[in-house]
């Protein structure tokens, strides 16, 4: 039953001082425990002190396991931010709402086109709630008057805590709490003052923040001492020292300091519009723009304090903050829905076929497996939307990603919006570059902690053995769950980001059956090699970790023992080859063959004694070529990082990862020299690697709760 609250307010300015802030504040300190936070990273950094309230702290609002949800601000800006839980209706939603006052004065607080927007669309999302919680009587018939018959509970606001404990002072001043915002009205009570000889003799003090015309402004009307906006001790010292407090608002949703007045024992004077009627005996009230009737509300009052003080002593008991976080938490947890247990509905987000990526043919595998689990919808580059995991009606999304920048548009939707992510590499260092090298040395320097030039980036592009960051860490901050083929990256995300990440190993995409006599026959003759040649393929993209130096090196001292021997680097180049052709030519080695159609690619494996795929840079790399070559029964040669990873069978025979020609040479040898019986092996291998088993096991972990998720950078 996980709690989440919606922590935005707090980051922005607007919101964060008293008022919505401070409520916020008051309820988070009574909030039942294990609740998690949702803060955005492009506004300014949490608080430390409610970060540390958080179990645990979302930059999205993609929370698997949330069963509740608390938005102590809804008309805060961009509400949208929070759809994917608004929209999902096996969570019970509540709002706090303090007042409709912009959109009753909409000339004075709607003017702005992008602030009228923002508010309408806040006004829209507030229909999708269960719950809400008014802070007032009248909030609530305004609301009602607006959305009907909805369940509410209203909450009152919790006074602030530095009321508990006033400093002794000897009452000297007349305190308004006020702010430069019309609707506060310090105008009446300036009249009263000025218009009364008894109460120009008493000082006259106005909090908030006044600019200097409108400071100004307010000294034409009478003395005043305006010492802009206070802390909390400054405050409490001025509530010490009032001789009355005077609220004169036109508008107000409850009206704090007409209760903190009450608490602090210093008579409390406010104007009559509803939110005050519903906190104080109509005998306190005074017009809104009666100042004379207020001045001789004041002098009574000053008169008869005590009278007052005692009458009043009451009022604020039920607005503890105790007493309001009980209100708020105790209708949250009302009627939380059953979870439907009908088959799942499943996002996904990925390229697919015709795109020629290897990703690509591993979701269009998967897909076909999924679709017998439950509903999937895909959603493929280039035009994509964040609406898929914006929609609650998914029980969950998956962005699939990968190492190059035709996931780029995926990958930053996952880092908005947030999902499950299947990430196909240990690094993003080619994602991550695709924006520019600039970008991606800022993120190598948060990362590891210290300055990274762009040119130092360079440098690893072009030799990963080099590289020292991994550029997962925007991910793994955002994915709920993120997913490796590999654990070295999953064990990465732990030590280095705090994150928690899972591994499930690679499935077998393409399950071919055994390549018969017949078959082999008819590629070899297809594809001009000859009975007598001995055929090593290297399948997949030639990129620079492809090991190509090395390959030929190796290559070399295997064509001096077989003149016969041949290799073929059966796939589409993405690198420049100029610096190995003249070698390549020398030893007959193909250099690539252009991009394979499925059946092209099949042919060269049917063809072939043996394979050879070799991985240059660190541990986490993953084959999906590997295991293709295991699942033809194929001996091969690879690097140990790549077999290990994929627990490939023993007729894979490991190489150092740091390549050694002499190694891969014998290793190669002897794949082409041996004659054991592979087919045991092979079959048990791909019952162990099914997709349908994979499928049902990331399946499962979309589906289960979230895991703990790292704090925020910085």
């Amino acid at each position: 039953m996980t709690m989440v609250i919606d922590l935005r307010c707090l980051q922005d300015t607007q919101y964060a001082e008293r008022g919505i802030g401070n409520h916020a504040r008051a309820l988070l300190r009574h909030a039942p425990p294990g609740w998690v936070g949702l803060y955005d990273p492009r506004l300014p950094p949490l608080p430390e002190a409610v970060a540390r309230q958080a179990a645990r702290l979302s930059p999205h609002a993609y929370v698997p396991g949330a069963r509740r949800f608390l938005n102590p601000s809804p008309f805060s800006p961009d509400q949208n931010f929070c759809a994917r839980l608004l929209t999902d209706t096996g969570v019970r939603k509540a709002a706090c709402v303090y007042d409709f006052i912009p959109f009753d004065e909409p000339e004075r607080y709607l003017g702005d086109p992008v602030a009228r927007l923002d508010y309408l669309a806040a006004l829209a999302w507030l229909r999708r709630y269960d719950v809400f919680l008014p802070i007032s009587q009248p909030t609530l018939a305004r609301l009602r008057e607006l959305f009907g018959a909805v369940e509410a509970a209203v909450t009152g606001v919790g006074l602030p805590p530095f009321l508990e404990a006033l400093p002794p002072a000897a009452p000297r001043h007349i305190l308004m709490v006020g702010g430069d915002d019309p609707r506060k009205n310090p105008e009446t009570l300036l009249r009263a003052h000025a218009s009364s000889p008894a109460l120009r003799e008493i000082p006259l003090v106005i909090t908030g923040a006044y600019g200097p015309q409108a400071a100004a402004r307010l000294r034409a009307l009478s003395p005043v001492t305006l010492p802009g906006r206070v802390s909390d001790a400054e405050m409490a010292a001025l509530y010490a020292g009032a001789l009355a407090v005077v609220t004169p608002s036109r508008a107000e949703g409850f009206s704090l300091p007409v209760m903190e007045a009450c608490k602090a024992g210093a008579p409390s004077l406010a104007s009559d519009i509803p939110a005050h009627r519903a906190l104080l005996p109509g005998r306190f009230l005074f017009g809104v723009d009666d100042a004379p009737a207020l001045a001789r509300l004041l002098e009574e009052t000053l008169a008869r304090r005590a009278e007052v003080v005692a009458a009043q002593a009451d009022l604020a008991a039920p607005f503890t903050e105790a007493a309001v976080a009980s209100r708020v938490f105790a209708a949250l947890e009302q009627g939380v829905p059953p979870r439907p247990v009908s088959p799942p509905r499943l996002a996904m987000l990925t390229p697919l076929p015709p795109a020629r990526s290897g990703v690509a043919d591993h979701s269009a595998a998967l897909l076909a497996a999924l679709r017998g689990l439950g509903r999937v919808d895909v959603f493929a580059p280039p035009l994509l939307s964040p609406l898929p995991l914006l929609e609650g009606a998914y029980d969950a999304a998956l962005c699939v990603i990968g190492n190059s920048p035709l996931h780029k548009s995926i990958h930053d939707l996952c880092l908005r919006h947030g999902a499950g992510a299947l990430c196909h590499d240990s690094r993003l260092l080619g994602l991550a570059t695709a924006a520019g090298l600039e970008p991606a040395a800022a993120q190598a320097s948060a990362e590891l902690g210290r300055a990274v030039s762009a040119a130092e980036v360079a440098r690893w592009a072009a030799d990963e053995s080099r590289r020292e960051a991994s550029f997962l860490g925007p991910l793994a901050r955002a994915a709920r769950p993120l997913i490796f083929h590999a654990p070295q990256p999953a064990a990465l995300c732990r030590a280095r980001f705090g994150a928690e990440a899972a591994f499930l190993p690679f499935p077998m995409m393409r399950p071919y059956p055994p390549v018969t006599g017949a078959e082999r026959a008819a590629a070899r003759a297809r594809l001009g090699i000859a009975p007598e040649e001995r055929l090593v393929v290297s399948l997949g993209f030639l990129v620079p970790g492809k090991g190509i130096a090395e390959a030929l090196g190796a290559f070399a001292r295997v064509k001096a023992r077989l003149p016969r021997a041949r290799l073929v680097f059966a796939g589409a180049a993405e690198m420049n080859l100029a610096p190995f052709a003249a070698e390549a030519k020398a030893l007959g080695v193909t250099l690539g063959t252009g991009y394979l159609p499925a059946a092209e690619y099949r042919a060269w494996m049917a063809a072939a004694d043996a394979g050879l795929q070799l991985r240059l840079g660190q541990p986490g790399g993953i084959s999906a070529a590997l295991q293709d070559l295991i699942g033809a029964g194929l001996p091969c040669a690879a690097s140990r990082d790549l077999a290990e990873n994929i627990a490939a069978p023993a007729y894979v025979r490991r190489v150092s990862d740091w390549p050694d020609i002499g190694e891969i040479a014998g290793a190669l040898l002897d794949c082409l020299s041996g004659a054991e019986e592979r087919e045991a092996a092979r079959t048990a291998y791909i019952e162990a690697h099914s997709m349908a088993g994979y499928a049902r096991r990331l399946l499962s972990l979309l589906l289960e709760s979230g895991p703990a998720m790292p704090r925020p950078a910085g």
